[in-house]
C-alpha cells in the first residue's frame, strides 16, 4: 500500500482518533491505528473495546500515490514519527508489515502489524436514526458532564449520562452521589429511546464536533451509540443498568426562593474557598434571611474566611452547607446571569433553576453540619 499526504492535515487526523487508541490491550492491534487505502480514500480506525472512531482523508483533494492496502501503525510512535518531520508532503508504503514512512531528507522504518488482527467495528445496520443539530448537542453535555461519577463505587452507570428522548424532548442527566445535573431540551424528533452513555466517549464526541453548525447524525442499537458528523463516526457502547429516578430525585416544593446573580454569586464563593485546599476539606455555610443577604462562611484549620451579597429572598430564613466545588460547577454551567436558588430545609437538596422555563435543573446534595463539627455527607443518592 502507499499514499503521499500533507503533514498538517495527516497530523490533525491521527491526533483526533488516537483518543480512541487502547494504552494496554491483549490484543497488540488495538494499541494501534487501522490504516486502509482503497481507491476512493484513506480510511482510519481506531478502537479500544470501549469506544471508536473512524474516519477519512479524501484522495481528491488530499491525497496521491495511491496503491491500495491496509495495515495497522503503532499509534504513539507513529504519531510520534509525523511530529517530529517537517511541514512537507509524506509518502508513507508499506512492503509486508514493514512501514516506510519519507518526507523530505527524513526517513523512518517501522514494524507494523496485520490489519486482519484489527477487530471489525460494530456498523450501523438498521438502526433508529436521529438527527440533532451540533449546538444541542455541546450545549447539553457542556451542561451535564461535570456531574458524571469518576469512579464505580456505587454505579458503574452513573459513570454515564442518561439520554432520554421522550415526546419530543431530550433529557440529559448526569449523577455523581452528591449532585445533579438535568438539561431539557426540546427537539422535532418522533422517535423515542432512552440510553446510558459513558461520560468518558461524550467527553471524546464534545472534543470532536466540529466548530460550524451541523446536523448530527446519531443511531442507537441495542449495545452500540454512534455519534456521525462531518467526516467521523464515533461509535460507543452504552452501559447496563438502573440509573437513578431523576423526576422523583429533584425537589418539587421550596420553602426559600432565592434569586441570585450568577457573577456575583461566585465572585463571593471563590472568595470564601480560599482558605479550602485539596489538604484541607471543608464544606461553606450559607445563611439567607429575608432581609435580601446571602451570607457565606467557612473555616479550615488555616483560618476563617466571611462574604456576603445581595439577593432576592422569598420564604423562611435557612442555614446550609455545601460543597464550593459542586456549587460553583452548577453555576458556571447555568450559562445564565441570574437563576434561582431553591430550598427546602437543611438536610435537602439545593435546586438551581433558571428564571423562565425548565431547561435546566442543577442539585447539589448539602454537607451535614454538627455545631463547629463541619464534615462531608456521606449517603448521596441511591439507584
Amino acid at each position: 500500500m502507499k499514499f503521499t499526504c500533507e503533514k498538517n492535515i495527516l497530523l490533525k487526523v491521527l491526533t483526533n482518533i488516537s483518543r480512541s487508541v487502547a494504552t494496554k490491550s491483549n490484543i497488540p492491534a488495538l494499541e494501534g491505528i487501522n490504516i486502509i487505502v482503497n481507491k476512493s480514500c484513506v480510511l482510519f480506525e481506531s478502537f479500544n473495546m470501549e469506544f471508536g472512531i473512524k474516519t477519512s482523508i479524501n484522495i481528491l483533494n488530499n491525497i496521491s500515490n495511491i496503491e491500495e492496502g491496509a495495515i495497522v501503525v503503532p499509534a504513539k510512535l507513529f504519531i510520534d514519527i509525523i511530529k517530529s518531520l517537517p511541514d512537507s508532503l509524506i509518502l508513507f508504503e508499506t512492503k509486508k508489515l514493514e512501514i516506510l514512512i519519507n518526507c523530505l531528507d527524513s526517513n523512518f522504518s517501522i514494524s507494523g502489524i496485520s490489519s486482519e488482527d484489527f477487530p471489525k467495528l460494530p456498523e450501523t445496520e438498521d438502526e433508529k436514526e436521529i438527527i440533532i443539530s451540533s449546538k444541542i448537542i455541546k450545549n447539553v453535555i457542556q451542561q451535564t458532564i461535570f456531574a458524571v461519577a469518576d469512579n464505580i463505587e456505587n454505579a458503574s452507570v452513573h459513570t454515564g449520562e442518561l439520554w432520554d428522548l421522550k415526546n419530543n424532548i431530550l433529557t440529559v442527566v448526569a449523577v455523581d452521589g452528591f449532585r445533579m445535573a438535568l438539561r431539557n431540551e426540546p427537539v422535532d424528533i418522533s422517535e423515542n429511546f432512552k440510553v446510558i452513555i459513558p461520560g468518558k466517549a461524550l467527553a471524546e464526541v464534545l472534543r470532536l464536533l466540529p466548530s460550524d453548525e451541523e446536523n448530527i447524525k446519531i443511531y442507537i442499537s441495542e449495545r452500540y451509540v454512534f455519534f456521525k458528523f462531518s467526516n467521523y463516526t464515533f461509535l460507543s457502547r452504552l452501559l447496563e443498568g438502573n440509573f437513578i429516578d431523576y423526576v422523583s430525585a429533584v425537589p418539587s416544593e421550596c420553602t426559600t426562593k432565592v434569586k441570585i446573580n450568577v457573577k456575583n454569586a461566585m465572585s463571593s464563593l471563590d472568595r470564601v474557598a480560599v482558605v479550602i485546599s485539596d489538604h484541607l476539606q471543608s464544606p461553606v455555610k450559607a445563611v439567607i434571611n429575608p432581609d435580601s443577604i446571602f451570607k457565606l462562611s467557612c473555616h479550615t484549620s488555616v483560618g476563617r474566611s466571611n462574604d456576603e451579597f445581595s439577593a432576592e429572598v422569598e420564604g423562611k430564613a435557612i442555614e446550609i452547607a455545601f460543597n464550593d466545588r459542586y456549587m460553583l460547577d452548577a453555576l458556571k454551567n447555568t450559562d445564565s446571569d441570574e437563576v434561582f436558588l431553591e430550598f427546602t430545609s437543611s438536610l435537602k437538596p439545593i435546586k438551581i433553576v433558571p428564571l423562565n422555563g425548565n431547561s435546566f435543573v442543577f442539585l447539589v446534595l448539602p454537607v451535614r453540619i454538627k455545631d463547629e463539627d463541619e464534615g462531608i455527607a456521606k449517603n448521596g443518592w441511591k439507584r
